[in-house]
């Protein structure tokens, strides 16, 4: 089980390592890292069709630069989503996918924001501990996620195979079962089970927020190389050690 707590001496460690948007340069040739910067900023110095794979549990939207606390408008927010995903979108390969965790009560959103961009392939409904769960509240508690998931064209890869106009070119018998409910898997499973189906080891997986390093995470341990931004400096310093330490 993996620390929140960065001890003095990860500080030590950790924070002279911190690579900004000044340390990126991919414009020649992709290199793995993670880096503090705003997934926006980042996207724009990705080149074009240059990411196997995208996985990500978006923030609550763009800061303010007065407080540096994310509350934007619902106008606001969806002019946000509308430029990261354009972005996105760009540095996709043309048989790679975009994977995205979100609540119920923004799914219909996402759906919408990623036809405009995407083919949209499954909603996958996953099992997932609502850690802000209310009990005194009077409904039920939401133990459930979306994960949408979409691909640059319909010529893809999906679980080790190559996918042409929806249809699977390989034989399909020794495939897992492709069913959209996710039961019993931990979060960490289902990041696996999403590498497995979507890449191949030594492809690019991108997480433009990386919160605590999830992705990233299960991505090195499974053979893909990663690039992950995280505008939050102390949630990108755990990341960095659980990426290291492989926790």
């Amino acid at each position: 089980m993996h620390s929140d707590i960065l001890t003095v001496k990860d500080l030590d460690r950790y924070l002279p390592a911190i690579k900004t948007n000044e340390d990126m340069r991919f414009k020649n040739k992709l290199s793995e890292g993670v880096f503090l910067s705003d997934a926006i900023d980042g996207l724009v110095e990705l080149p074009d069709e240059s990411i196997d794979l995208i996985i990500t549990e978006p923030s609550n939207g763009p800061k303010n630069e007065k407080t540096k606390k994310s509350s934007p408008t619902y106008t606001n927010y969806l002019d946000w989503m509308e430029v990261w995903l354009t972005e996105s979108s760009r540095v996709i390969k043309s048989t790679g996918a975009i994977y995205i965790f979100c609540p119920w009560e923004s799914s219909g959103m996402y759906h919408s924001l990623l036809s405009k961009k995407f083919h949209v392939q499954s909603r996958i409904t996953i099992e997932r501990n609502n850690k802000n769960s209310d009990s005194n509240k009077s409904k039920w508690e939401n133990e459930l996620f979306d994960i949408w998931f979409a691909t640059k064209t319909n010529d893809y890869i999906f679980n080790q195979n190559y996918v042409v106009d929806g249809k699977i070119l390989e034989n399909e018998k020794n495939q897992d079962s492709k069913s959209n409910l996710w039961f019993h898997l931990d979060y960490y499973e289902a990041i696996n089970r999403i590498l497995k189906s979507s890449s191949f080891k030594l492809n690019w997986v991108l997480d433009p927020f990386m919160n605590s390093g999830s992705v990233g995470l299960v991505s090195k341990k499974s053979g893909r190389r990663f690039i992950g931004f995280e505008s939050n400096q102390d949630k990108l310093l755990l990341s960095m050690k659980r990426i290291n330490e492989g926790e």
